[in-house]
C-alpha cells in the first residue's frame, strides 16, 4: 500500500506543479512574466465579462520542446525526440526496446543479455551491473529539454494480479523551464515485479534530478543519480519439469532451498560546463537573416563521479548451489565497492556554417581515479588505480553532400596504459528520385585492457586471479537506410583477438585463437491507412562456438491494424511475434551476476507471441497486452534463459498520461 500512496502524491504534486506554472505563464508570450497581474473575483456581471473576454483574448504560449543527449565527451548536444507516439507503446520492457532477441531470467527487473551480439554495449563501466544496463539511468541515457511550457509524463503500468504475482510500474519525467536559458528536470521510476515462480522478486528505482543553463556563451549540464536495484535468486527450475503439466507455478522446484539476495546500487554526480568564443551574425529584415550566434572556439570541463555497490547474500550456502565456499560456510554476505572520479578537459573548434570546405576539431586531455574494496577481504587485491589519457578527433556534421568523423584515445599511464581506441564513420545522403536514401560506413580499431573484474575477484563463492593478455578488436559495420521505402538493411563484421568470455565453470576466460563474428539485418515497416506491419530479421555466425553462442536467426514480425474512432481516439489491435532458432544459449550465475557458456541445455523454436491494444485519446495513452497468449498451445519450450522459464500465459495494461501546456 504505501508504495500506491507515493504514486499518488508524486502524481498530485506534478499535476499541481503544472496547474499552477500554467496560471502563472499559461497567458503570456515567452519571455514574459506575469508581473502583477491577478485573477479577479469581484465586481458587477459585465466587469466579469469583459475579463473573461480580454483572457481570451490573450494569445497562449505555444509548447514547443526541444530535446537533446549529450555525447563525445560532453561537447555534443544530439538531437532526439519525444516518445509520445502510439505505435508499440506496449513494449515496456526495458531490454526488448533494445533488441529484438534477448535471454533473460523470466521476470521484469531479472538479468539478461541480447542475443544481437553487436549491441552488448553498456552504459555503465561497473561489470556486475551489465546484466541490468537496460534497467540503469546513466548520465548517457539523460535526455536534456527546453521547453516554452512544463512537460510532463506519468507512465503507470499493472499485472492483472494485484495481490500475488503482481507487477507495478511507475514512471515520471517532470520538465520546467526557469527562464528561456535554465531547465530542471525530474525523473523517477521505479518497478517491482513478484514473478511467477518461487523466489523471484524483483523491484528497481531510478531518481533522477537534471539542470541545464543554454545560452550564446555559457553552456551547463548537470545531473544527479540514483540507481537501486535489488533482486531475489532462485538459480532456475530443476531440469525434468514439464512447463505445462505442473498446474502452479509456485508448484515449481527451484534449484536454491532459500533465496539469495542480490542487491546493486549506485550514486552519480556528473556535469560539463563550457565557454564558448563566437561572433554573433546580425539580423538583416531584407534577406530573413534573424540574430545567431555562431560558435568558434568551446572551452569544455567534464566531471562525474560513480560510486557503485554489490552486496550477494544467501543464508544457507551450503544448499549444493554453490560448487565452492570459500571463508564463511554458515552465510554469505559478499559486499564490493567500486568508485571512479573522472576529469576530462577539452578544446573544440567548431564547424563554421559561415564558410565553406570546414570541418571541426577537439582535443582532450583526462584522467580517472578508481578505487575497488571487495568484503570479505581475505586477500590482497590491488585497491586503488588511475588512469591518464589524451584524445582528439575531426568531424563535419553540419554538411549536406555528406558527414563524417575520426577520433581517437590512448591511455598514457595507468591500469590502461596502451590502451587505444580509434573510431571513424561516412554518412553520406543519397537522393534517388524522391526517396531520401543513406548510405552510412562505420569502423573501429581497438587494443583494449581486460576489466579489472576480469581479472581480479574474490567472494565467498568464486575467486580469480588472471593475467589475460590485451584485446585486440576490428569491426565494420554498414547500412542503407532508405525514407520513402521504410527500409534499414545492414552488415556487421568484427574480429577479436584475445576474447574474453565466461567458461562452463562461470570463469572468466581467454579465446585462445581469434574469433570471426559476421552478421546481417534487415528491418522494414509496409505503412499503409490502416495496415502497420513491422518486420525484423537477423542473421549472425561466429566462426568459434567454443567461445560464444549465438542463435543463427533471430526474428520480429508485428501486425497492427489501426483505425481513427470518431475523429478523436485512435485504435490499434495487433500481434507480436518473437522468435529464435535453437541454441545452447549462455547460462545465468547469481553469484556473479554473468552470463556463462553451457552445453547441455537447447532452447528456442518457440514462438513468443503476444497480443495487444494501444489506444491514444488527445495525451493520453493506453494498452492491453496479452504476453505469451500461446503458451501451452504450440509446445512447453518457453524457456527465457537456460533453466529459467518465461511467463507463462499473462497480461499488462499500461496508461501514459503527458502534460505538456
Amino acid at each position: 500500500m504505501t508504495g500506491k500512496y507515493i504514486y499518488i502524491v508524486i502524481a498530485a504534486f506534478l499535476i499541481v506543479i503544472q496547474a499552477n506554472a500554467q496560471s502563472r505563464t499559461g497567458n503570456l508570450p515567452l519571455g514574459r512574466t506575469s508581473g502583477g497581474n491577478q485573477t479577479r473575483t469581484t465586481g458587477t456581471e459585465s466587469e466579469n465579462e469583459e475579463d473573461s473576454e480580454t483572457e481570451s483574448a490573450r494569445p497562449k504560449i505555444p509548447s514547443v520542446i526541444k530535446a537533446w543527449e549529450l555525447t563525445d565527451q560532453g561537447s555534443n548536444m544530439k538531437p532526439s525526440e519525444l516518445d509520445t507516439t502510439l505505435t508499440f507503446f506496449h513494449i515496456y520492457h526495458p531490454f526488448e526496446q533494445k533488441s529484438i532477441s534477448n535471454i533473460f531470467t523470466g521476470n521484469n527487473g531479472g538479468a539478461y543479455q541480447t542475443n544481437d551480439f553487436f549491441k552488448r554495449t553498456f552504459a555503465s563501466d561497473f561489470s556486475f551491473s551489465r546484466a541490468f544496463d537496460a534497467y540503469w539511468l546513466t548520465p548517457s541515457k539523460i535526455q536534456y529539454f527546453n521547453t516554452t511550457t512544463p512537460y510532463t509524463v506519468l507512465d503507470y503500468t499493472q499485472s492483472e494480479n494485484k495481490s500475488s504475482k503482481n507487477e507495478t510500474r511507475f514512471n515520471v519525467i517532470h520538465s520546467q523551464n526557469v527562464n528561456k536559458n535554465l531547465n530542471f528536470e525530474f525523473i523517477y521510476n521505479q518497478t517491482r515485479s513478484q514473478g511467477q515462480y518461487q523466489y523471484q522478486e524483483n523491484k528497481y528505482h531510478n531518481i533522477g534530478v537534471v539542470g541545464s543553463y543554454i545560452s550564446n556563451q555559457f553552456l551547463s549540464h548537470t545531473n544527479i543519480i540514483f540507481n537501486r536495484l535489488q533482486g531475489e535468486e532462485n538459480g532456475g527450475i530443476l531440469a525434468g519439469q514439464s512447463l505445462t503439466e505442473i498446474a502452479k507455478t509456485e508448484d515449481f522446484i527451484v534449484k536454491m532451498d532459500d533465496a539469495a539476495i542480490n542487491k546493486i546500487q549506485n550514486n552519480t554526480f556528473y556535469t560539463t560546463n563550457e565557454f564558448r568564443l563566437g561572433k554573433t551574425v546580425e539580423a538583416d529584415s531584407a534577406e530573413y537573416i534573424v540574430e545567431a550566434f555562431i560558435p568558434r572556439v568551446g572551452f569544455i570541463h567534464e566531471l562525474e563521479y560513480s560510486g557503485n555497490k554489490r552486496l550477494f547474500t544467501k543464508d544457507n550456502p551450503q544448499d549444493g548451489f554453490f560448487e565452492h565456499i570459500y571463508s564463511d560456510s554458515i552465510k554469505t554476505s559478499d559486499t564490493l565497492k567500486y568508485n571512479r572520479l573522472t576529469n576530462i578537459f577539452q578544446i573544440r573548434i567548431y564547424e563554421a556554417p559561415d564558410r565553406k570546405f570546414t570541418f571541426g576539431k577537439r582535443a582532450y586531455i583526462g584522467n580517472d581515479q578508481l578505487w575497488y574494496l571487495f568484503s570479505p577481504t581475505e586477500k590482497y587485491y590491488p585497491e586503488k588505480q588511475s588512469n591518464t589519457f589524451v584524445g582528439g578527433g575531426i568531424f563535419r556534421n553540419e554538411g549536406k553532400f555528406w558527414q563524417w568523423e575520426a577520433d581517437g584515445k590512448i591511455y598514457l599511464t595507468g591500469y590502461r596504459a596502451g590502451q587505444t581506441e580509434l573510431n571513424g564513420f561516412i554518412n553520406k545522403p543519397l537522393r534517388i528520385g524522391r526517396d531520401t536514401t543513406s548510405l552510412r560506413v562505420e569502423g573501429s580499431l581497438k587494443t583494449l585492457v581486460p576489466d579489472y573484474f576480469d581479472k581480479y575477484y574474490y567472494s565467498n563463492h568464486f575467486e580469480w586471479r588472471n593475467n589475460f593478455d590485451n584485446i585486440n578488436e576490428l569491426t565494420i559495420k554498414a547500412n542503407i537506410h532508405s525514407q520513402q521505402y521504410k527500409a534499414n538493411i545492414g552488415a556487421n563484421y568484427s574480429l577479436i583477438g584475445n576474447y574474453i568470455y565466461n567458461n562452463e565453470e562461470a570463469l572468466p576466460a581467454q579465446a585462445g585463437s581469434e574469433l570471426m563474428i559476421l552478421s546481417a539485418y534487415l528491418n522494414k515497416d509496409f505503412d499503409r491507412k490502416h495496415w502497420l506491419v513491422r518486420t525484423q530479421l537477423l542473421v549472425q555466425k561466429a566462426s568459434n562456438e567454443r567461445y560464444i553462442h549465438l542463435p543463427a536467426v533471430a526474428g520480429y514480425i508485428s501486425m497492427n491494424y489501426r483505425s481513427l474512432v470518431s475523429k478523436v481516439l485512435y485504435f490499434q489491435l495487433g500481434v507480436d511475434t518473437r522468435y529464435n532458432t535453437t541454441f545452447y544459449a549462455d547460462a545465468y550465475q547469481p553469484g556473479t551476476s554473468r552470463f556463462y557458456l553451457q552445453n547441455t541445455q537447447k532452447i528456442g523454436n518457440y514462438p513468443y507471441i503476444d497480443l495487444h491494444v494501444n489506444m491514444k485519446l488527445k495525451r493520453t495513452r493506453f494498452f492491453f497486452k496479452l504476453m505469451n497468449a500461446a503458451s501451452g498451445l504450440v509446445g512447453d519450450n518457453f524457456y527465457a534463459a537456460p533453466d529459467y522459464p518465461y511467463y507463462r500465459r499473462t497480461y499488462r495494461i499500461g496508461l501514459a498520461w503527458s502534460f505538456y501546456d
